[in-house]
């Protein structure tokens, strides 16, 4: 089934959509409202944007306020105020095709906080889609923040709200689980390392192959007040699934040992593991 327009904005692609239909209209002439109002937009500052529009006395559409959105990416700021007053206007029922161009419009300004807040509201509001999951991942990768949007820290919570989010919508693969365990490894969050690898068993599976997440996820463990007690207990439960961390694992695990004078367990992971095979 085609997909509509107004469904959504995603991807500098679709925003190269939009302007090749800017251009296809030009020699017709644009709606009124939307072409004042995207001046004002575009020439107040975002501050006084609200009592400018709203002094013209201007009524405005959907389609009014999803042609301003789209003209206005230079102007991050007075776009979304220009969206929250039009909003009063159209008593909160923005379209989703606006919607997403403002998660589009703030993700393509690396604004990702006002981006994450509008994603909550749309949540609220049952309106996300696979054009909001594309577009927010598409401004990750314009701006090189993949891995940083995850992994720096405090960020590995947003990653999981957002993968809660899209669950319904994309299946996550072995790469997400993996990117988000190391996410809380380098923050430290032992509680959550576990929750998000239970959730990955049950939704992918045990994989032999997703060295990295089982290499984040026992390392993680070190840290906890269990350490190396709860480390066997999960590499026991790996083994029997010939699922094995990397080498990254066991050298961590090793200078744990060191520093406890733990040489029984340095001792018993050795055996079990079969750390020949490393070296």
């Amino acid at each position: 089934m085609k997909r509509s327009h107004r469904e959504g904005s995603s991807s500098s692609s679709t925003k190269i959509d939009h302007h090749k239909r800017i251009r296809s209209s030009s020699t017709s002439n644009p709606p009124t409202n939307s072409a004042q109002q995207q001046r004002h937009v575009a020439n107040t500052h975002s501050l006084s944007v609200e009592k400018v529009v709203d002094d013209t006395g201007i009524r405005v559409t959907q389609e009014d306020v999803e042609e301003v959105l789209k003209l206005s990416y230079g102007f991050p700021g007075p776009a979304v105020k220009f969206f929250r007053w039009s909003g009063f206007q159209l008593n909160d029922k923005h379209s989703p095709y606006a919607w997403n161009l403002v998660v589009d419009l703030l993700g393509k300004n690396c604004l990702f906080d006002a981006m994450w807040d509008a994603i909550k509201s749309m949540k609220k509001e049952g309106l996300l889609s696979l054009a909001t999951f594309a577009s927010v991942f598409s401004s990750y990768v314009i701006a090189d923040r993949v891995q940083e949007a995850i992994m720096t820290d405090g960020k590995a919570a947003k990653a999981k709200e957002f993968l809660s989010i899209v669950k319904d919508m994309i299946r996550p693969d072995a790469d997400t689980y993996a990117i988000l365990l190391e996410g809380w490894e380098n923050e430290g969050d032992v509680p959550s390392a576990r929750d998000t690898f239970s959730e990955m068993v049950i939704e992918i599976g045990w994989d032999p192959g997703n060295v990295p997440a089982y290499d984040s996820f026992l390392t993680t463990l070190l840290k906890g007040s269990d350490g190396m007690r709860e480390v066997m207990k999960f590499f026991d439960m790996m083994k029997d699934r010939r699922c094995y961390p990397g080498t990254r694992f066991f050298k961590a695990a090793l200078e744990y040992c060191v520093k406890k004078g733990d040489t029984r367990s340095a001792g018993l992971l050795w055996d079990a593991s079969g750390w020949e095979k490393w070296f």
